[in-house]
């Protein structure tokens, strides 16, 4: 849910990815691959389909996910069964460095923390996760932080529905995404990874005001001092790392379009996601447009921004997340294997 160029840390988001597999995120991430009506067979749930971008039942003239009927429950008892397979805490991995499930105001709060191996960057990477439930409503509701500062700011970077409807029993669920800026660590281990193919040794700092306007943050390098790449040269010397290094594709009209595959791609795990990066030359800025999994580059995910400052020569990155109701494929490929698994535990109880 975090978007960058291939300059940025692909390796390390594919590398949290992996780490957070079996639904550590459960309402926004997974590895598994479904069609637009995927089916899923269980003991307990009979055989249903999903079906992305549906009509929505509860919100009339907006999408969902939509399951087909569900036979042999109860909505109660799927709501109930959904409320204590995260009370108990069976959205762990396994591989967290620390993992705590709190029960706060009738909330529960669980935070996972993994380390990142040096290759990708080092350090702990840290994952928030508030959900809400209402049971008259059989509505769950889950805020997803991306990181320590986000969630110490309380600015979610996706607010997560799960309805279960009755008569018959069906799941309804959707994604808000929101319009959040983040500079966290996977920034900075991007544009560190960036500095070092110029040949420097300057390292970023997250979360620092931004050079532009001190009421937003950003990552910021420090001065790069020791490259043989200026401050004036470094947007063609950008151009031409997306384009020879990293096999961009640049158009006759300046954009460069970029397919990546990264880490997971290359041992035929993960889907490939496609950017547009546009560069403005007379506002010393890159523009990367990042579309996700859409290759027709419609669906507009979020935008990363690289800003050049020059006296003393430094660069400044952040990603506004693009707002909006998310129902499609991406959706679904999490909120399928979640549902899956909470029957799954159900009947083992």
């Amino acid at each position: 849910h975090v978007h960058c160029p291939s300059a940025f840390p692909v390796l390390v988001l594919e590398t949290v990815a992996i780490l957070a597999q079996g639904l550590s995120r459960p309402f926004h991430q997974s590895p598994a691959l479904f069609s637009s009506r995927a089916r899923a067979a269980h003991n307990m749930g009979g055989t249903f389909s999903f079906t992305a971008n549906a009509d929505s039942v509860s919100t009339p003239g907006a999408k969902c996910i939509l399951s087909d009927k569900i036979d042999g429950v109860t909505a109660e008892k799927l709501f109930t069964g959904l409320e204590k397979y995260i009370r108990d805490g069976k959205t762990k991995v396994g591989q967290e460095a620390e993992f705590s499930v709190a029960d706060e105001d009738g909330s529960v709060h669980i935070m996972q923390a993994f380390n990142v191996p040096e290759l990708f960057g080092g350090g702990t990477y840290i994952m928030h996760n508030v959900y809400r439930f209402d049971p008259l409503k059989h509505r769950v509701e889950h805020d997803f932080f991306s990181g320590q500062t986000q969630f110490d700011r309380k600015t979610p970077m996706f607010t997560s529905v799960v309805n279960i409807l009755s008569e018959p029993v069906r799941v309804e669920s959707w994604t808000e995404a929101h319009e959040v800026r983040s500079s966290g660590k996977l920034i900075k281990a991007g544009a560190e990874k960036v500095v070092a193919q110029m040949g420097s040794k300057a390292t970023a700092s997250i979360d620092q005001p931004s050079l532009s306007d001190n009421t937003k943050f950003s990552c910021i390098t420090e001065p790069i001092e020791d490259a043989s790449i200026s401050a004036d040269a470094f947007l063609d010397w950008f151009k031409s790392y997306l384009t020879e290094t990293m096999q961009a594709t640049e158009l006759p009209d300046g954009t460069i379009i970029e397919e990546r595959s990264g880490f997971l791609g290359e041992v035929g795990m993960g889907a490939k996601t496609f950017a547009k990066h546009v560069v403005k030359q007379d506002e010393n800025h890159i523009y990367c447009y990042e579309y996700g999994e859409d290759e027709s580059l419609t669906e507009l995910a979020g935008v990363t921004h690289l800003q050049v400052h020059s006296s003393p020569f430094r660069l400044e990155w952040w990603n506004v997340q693009t707002p909006g109701r998310r129902a499609g494929e991406a959706q679904q490929k999490v909120i399928q294997p979640f549902i899956e698994k909470v029957l799954k535990s159900m009947e083992e109880a």
